[in-house]
């Protein structure tokens, strides 16, 4: 870092960095991300963060560019010095993504482990030019150190950024514990306070008001152009730097030419072996360049004080000139034992020696897939691709080594290219390679999402499958055809193809593909009716999986079951089963990347039960680590959770992004779902209507039965919002193919519930919502109508949906007259939107509550008053309730109620029924779990609604 200069201004960000400070010497972890512009002040506020954090250790890194290049984990080995030179080092294990898991978990120990001693704060400078394994590590970090005195501050420039590395911050910032502090420009006034601190007396008014103007804010900026000379400040940075520069000596300039060229500056022992001036005119020459500031000296080597100061002198250099300064630095460095190939490759691509980088640069490729630094083998791979003509190794093979680690850099696009590239370059090779990059090209373009060209890439897999004896080969490739044809929706397709793989891989003795066929037939069975035999099938896949130690096929055997039992509504089932495939994956060493389809489903399920709060941590520590493919159905639960806490701009931020996702019916249609929902809240009906129709669209052709009843029933919802509207006040610009596709709604989706609702609690109660929107377009409800919708919201497991049903029964009830029952559905649906919470269901009960004028809400109803609301108790019910939860006997319970113990009996039995138990003993379980134990208010406070034999006078027809 720089040297200590005075800092003006910054008074919130310091304030920002004292609290971060404190709180991570509580024992709490921090992340802190310091952005801005270039020369803004990033480093000078660092720099006073480590000078007030008394009692710490500071252990400081950064990352220098390299004509766009960067060291792998460079900030951190910079960092931490020789106790993280294993981050380089060569792993032998087979599993890459397994030992790069290790390489982060071991980085994480260090940093507990020295924060053992004292505080720990981590600096990592100039993220901007990090390698793309630096930003996934920190990443790491982010999410697993939590209960450790660690905090990390870095730097990073925010303008400038490729999408990626945007992509990488914006979800950084999200993550809990991660604090972005935004430098912007000072004012006029704080650089005025500056430079006339730097300024030499007698300097005019005009000078420094020119200073000031130049300078725009930017601290660095006017440092330089203060201290550029008495000749008056030059028009811009860039000026001010050559005009520094200009004073050198011919030996400080050459000396400082060739450190601009290096990475991150140069050692005293590197400068001599590439600049050809004696020992004595070399230390003259680097005298002069530090002391005229161009320079700074930090141990045994010299660098630029400001990344700027580099970027300026190198852009001055000739094209010769280059050549020739990274020609020297290469053959200095290629001198040494244990070189750094990607350093090398760099630099002699850089003096325009493509011989010689071309070979440097497969070697850096292949010891970055060695260390796990899958980005960067990526890009020295595409440096040595580019110059394959100067290989002897070049071809197809090389192609697909290349696209692999693409793959694992997680850029599916580059990978699916370069399989292509092979493919062709492969001619009329061996059948089997053929087969093999075929299949391996359905792979990457399924990674990249789009599945109609992993099934073309796939049919002709299987088109060139050679006769012959079943095979490992040819039911691998069988298996990925049913695979990806099933996520199409194509299960007609896709049935024969996974029954025709598991065949010919138990013939073969394959297990991992028997596992891999297994887990799609499982899947397709239960689509078509046979769920016992579907889960039979993905149990017997995923212990095959077991035995072959195949952690992908543990991965899909595992998260299709818990698909399967989320759909079901079986969710505790499903936690246990992911928490099983999770388990086992990992004792194979598997990283989260792989397991991130599992975490899908689990944080699907907290998501459906409830338990939004959960869903959302989860969710933030997820994205970052998972696959792209993966990443986007997160985000889809992400938006579904923006969506019912109202948050709009996250929620437009989120389908934004979905948006440009490659088209995908399982993803498209509850998108679409999600974002009618959100129209539907805000009134837009005719959005709304659109949403609709483009999902039913996108659905056109498969099987997706769940995602198709899920739009139906919004396009009910939509059709009986117009029809409660006056004709006047209903919406215009209705897609023109409205009316005649809503008048379909509710016939297809009662046949989707009669075909597949059996046993599938989610499709069961979307059905039921279907037929009860439509009665309401037709005003047909009743309160019983919505009752039956919200128990099977209930019996589902998802109370969102429920609160929703919930309220519609208030709206019933208050229609019918029936105030107190509309109350307590009120009461019901007030509380389940409050536990969420979901402001658009708690704006919506308000509304009901004014228009219907029934008591209004005070605030979230208590749980111990709202529950027996959701189960439609009456206030008698909910005592006796509260007694037999205490263990009461019919006896104790008629003396404490002053009742007959027939009376007791009778709300016993009611109680049974409404609660959908079968015994005392089990209605007592679930007034315990109510908190109904509170003591009865004394004789004669409360006042029963209805006696058994009896209608109250508040009801005066029966129950709905």
């Amino acid at each position: 870092m720089a040297g200590s200069l005075p800092i003006v201004g910054r008074l919130p960000e310091r304030e920002a960095l004292s609290a971060a400070y404190a709180r991570t010497a509580a024992g709490h972890s921090q992340l802190l991300l310091i952005t801005g512009s270039a020369g803004i002040g990033k480093t000078r506020l660092v720099e006073e963060l480590t000078r007030r954090a008394e009692g710490a250790q500071v252990r400081a890194g950064e990352s220098a560019p390299l004509a766009g290049a960067a060291l792998a984990y460079g900030p951190f080995v910079d960092a931490l010095g020789e106790q993280a030179e294993w981050l380089l080092a060569e792993d032998g294990s087979g599993d890459m993504l397994a030992a790069r898991h290790r390489r982060f978990v071991r980085v994480l120990g260090l940093l507990t482990e020295l924060a053992g001693h004292a505080p720990l704060v981590l600096v990592l400078e100039d993220l901007h030019w990090a390698d793309e394994s630096s930003r996934e590590l920190l990443a790491f970090l982010a999410v697993r150190l939590r209960q450790a005195p660690v905090l990390v501050v870095a730097t990073l420039r925010e303008d400038g950024l490729d999408s990626d590395a945007q992509r990488w911050l914006t979800e950084l910032e999200h993550r809990p514990a991660v604090t972005r502090l935004r430098l912007r420009r000072l004012a006029d006034a704080e650089i005025t306070e500056l430079v006339t601190r730097q300024l030499p007396a007698g300097v005019s008014t005009d000078q420094v008001a020119a200073v000031v103007s130049a300078a725009e804010g930017n601290p660095l900026y006017a440092r330089e152009l203060a201290s550029a000379g008495p000749h008056g400040p030059p028009a811009s940075i860039a000026d001010a730097v050559l005009a520094k520069a200009a004073g050198l000596t011919t030996a400080a300039r050459a000396l400082v030419d060739q450190v601009c060229v290096a990475d991150g500056g140069m050692s005293h022992e590197l400068l001599a072996a590439t600049v050809a001036l004696p020992e004595e005119q070399l230390l003259d020459a680097a005298r002069q360049a530090v002391r005229s500031g161009v320079l700074i000296s930090h141990e045994d080597s010299y660098a630029f004080p400001h990344a700027l100061v580099r970027q300026v002198l190198y852009g001055d250099l000739l094209p010769g000139d280059r050549h020739l300064l990274h020609r020297r630095l290469a053959g200095a460095l290629a001198a040494r034992a244990h070189a750094d190939p990607g350093l090398l490759a760099q630099h002699w691509h850089l003096a325009a020696c493509p011989d010689r980088a071309a070979g440097a640069a497969i070697v850096a490729a292949r010891r970055a897939v060695s260390a796990r630094a899958y980005p960067e083998a990526d890009r020295s791979y595409a440096l040595a691709l580019e110059l394959a003509q100067w290989l002897p190794e070049s071809g197809p093979g090389l192609l697909e080594e290349a696209a692999q680690a693409a793959s694992w850099a997680g850029d599916p696009d580059r990978a699916a290219d370069w399989a292509a590239q092979a493919l062709a370059g492969s001619g009329a090779g061996a059948l089997t390679d053929r087969v093999r990059l075929l299949e391996r090209l359905g792979r990457y373009r399924w990674e990249a999402g789009d599945l109609n060209a992993a099934v073309d890439a796939t049919e002709q897999a299987v088109a060139l499958l050679p006769g012959g004896p079943p095979s490992a080969v040819r039911a691998r490739v069988l298996a990925a055809l049913a695979t990806r044809r099933m996520l199409l929706g194509d299960f007609a397709e896709a049935l024969p193809v996974a029954e025709r793989a598991v065949v010919e891989a138990r013939q073969a003795g394959a297990v991992a593909e028997h596992a891999h066929g297994l887990a799609t037939l499982g899947i397709i069975q239960a689509k078509h009716g046979e769920p016992d035999a579907g889960m039979a099938a993905l149990q017997t896949s995923f212990d095959l999986a077991r035995r072959a130690g195949s952690v992908e096929d543990i991965v899909r055997a595992a998260a299709n079951q818990v698909y399967l039992l989320h759909r079901a509504g079986r969710y505790t089932e499903a936690l246990a089963v992911a928490r099983a495939g999770r388990s086992a994956a990992q004792a194979l060493d598997a990283p989260p990347g792989l397991t991130s389809t599992l975490d899908n489903n689990a944080a699907a399920i907290l998501h459906a039960t409830g338990r939004w709060a959960e869903a959302d941590q989860f969710l933030a520590e997820l994205v970052g680590e998972s696959a792209a493919s993966v990443a986007r159905y997160l985000e889809l639960l992400q938006l579904e959770l923006a969506v019912g806490r109202g948050d709009g701009q996250r929620a437009a931020q989120l389908a934004a992004t979905l948006g440009k996702a490659p088209p995908d019916p399982g993803l498209v249609a509850p998108l679409r779902a999600c974002l009618a929902e959100q129209a539907l809240y805000a009134g837009d009906l005719a959005t709304a209507a659109g949403e609709v129709l483009d999902g039913l669209a996108a659905l056109a052709g498969t099987s997706w039965s769940d995602e198709e009843i899920r739009l139906l029933a919004d396009g009910a919802r939509v059709a009986a919002d117009i029809a409660a509207l006056p004709p006047v006040s209903r919406p215009r610009e209705l897609p023109e193919t409205w009316r005649s596709a809503a008048e379909t709604f509710h016939d297809r989706a009662r046949a989707i519930t009669g075909q597949d609702g059996a046993g599938r609690p989610g499709i069961a109660a979307f059905g039921a919502l279907a037929a009860a929107e439509h009665a309401r377009q037709h005003g047909t409800d009743g309160r019983s109508t919505w009752r039956t919708v919200a128990e099977a919201w209930h019996v589902a497991g998802e109370p969102y949906r429920e609160a929703y049903a919930r309220l519609r029964e208030a709206e019933a009830a208050a229609r019918a007259g029936r105030r107190e029952q509309a109350s307590r559905a009120l009461a019901a649906g007030q509380a389940l939107a409050s536990e969420l919470p979901s402001a658009p269901l708690l704006s919506l009960a308000d509304e009901l509550a004014r228009r219907a004028r029934l008591a209004d809400r005070a605030g979230p109803p208590a749980r111990a008053a709202a529950a027996p609301a959701r189960f439609d108790l009456t206030s008698r019910e909910t005592e006796v309730l509260a007694h037999l939860a205490k263990g009461d006997s019919n006896r104790q319970i008629a003396r404490a109620l002053f009742i007959s113990e027939r009376t007791v009996a009778v709300h016993v039995s009611r109680i049974l029924d409404k609660l959908g138990v079968r015994n005392r003993t089990e209605a007592a379980t679930v007034g315990a779990r109510l908190v109904l134990t509170e003591p009865a208010p004394p004789a004669g406070q409360a006042q029963p609604e209805e006696e058994p034999g009896g209608i109250s006078p508040a009801s005066p027809a029966n129950r709905g």
